[in-house]
């Protein structure tokens, strides 16, 4: 064990005074604080995404909240939670998370694909960019995401073609 540290209130030992510090620096998030491995988060990350499947929404929404609580940066989690928050009716937290999610990875088709809807439903442009952006990430639609981005993109030119139609003039 290390050198230990005398304060008030008990002691602690000089490894874990310099993560905290750390943390406090915004140098490490608080899982690396406590040494939770990748392993371990992708595992209680699946279990979001089982009860989120089972329709469980309000448990999901507990472990994806303390998986982002711990580390802010997990730009995967933050889009689950997002997802999460969208099912719940949340829609303004959801856009919050695929926000996040977006500022690490700019290439996460999951929030990519679920901002862009929300966008277009509300009448903002962006969301088209978003889309776009979904198809661009995962061109071959090896996700569920990217090929739901794709059959969005493909709805939306189908309907747009439409409406480009002229209307059928009738005989007279």
């Amino acid at each position: 064990m290390g050198r230990v540290i005398k304060y008030e209130g008990g002691t602690m030992d000089t490894a874990t005074a310099e993560k905290l510090k750390a943390f406090v620096r915004g140098e490490v998030t608080w899982a690396e604080v406590e040494g939770m491995t990748f392993a371990e988060a992708k595992a209680i990350a699946q279990v979001g995404c089982d009860l989120a499947a089972a329709g469980r929404y309000e448990e999901a929404r507990i472990l994806f909240e303390g998986l982002v609580e711990g580390n802010p940066k997990d730009s995967a989690s933050r889009a689950a939670l997002g997802t999460v928050y969208q099912k719940l009716g949340r829609l303004e937290d959801a856009v919050t998370e695929y926000s996040a999610a977006l500022e690490r990875d700019p290439a996460n088709p999951v929030a990519l694909v679920n901002r862009g809807e929300l966008y277009l439903r509300r009448g903002n442009r962006q969301g088209f960019t978003d889309l776009a952006n979904a198809v661009e990430a995962d061109p071959r639609g090896e996700t569920s995401a990217g090929r739901r981005a794709r059959a969005l993109v493909r709805a939306i030119a189908l309907a747009a073609a439409e409406k480009l139609q002229p209307e059928p003039r009738a005989k007279a």
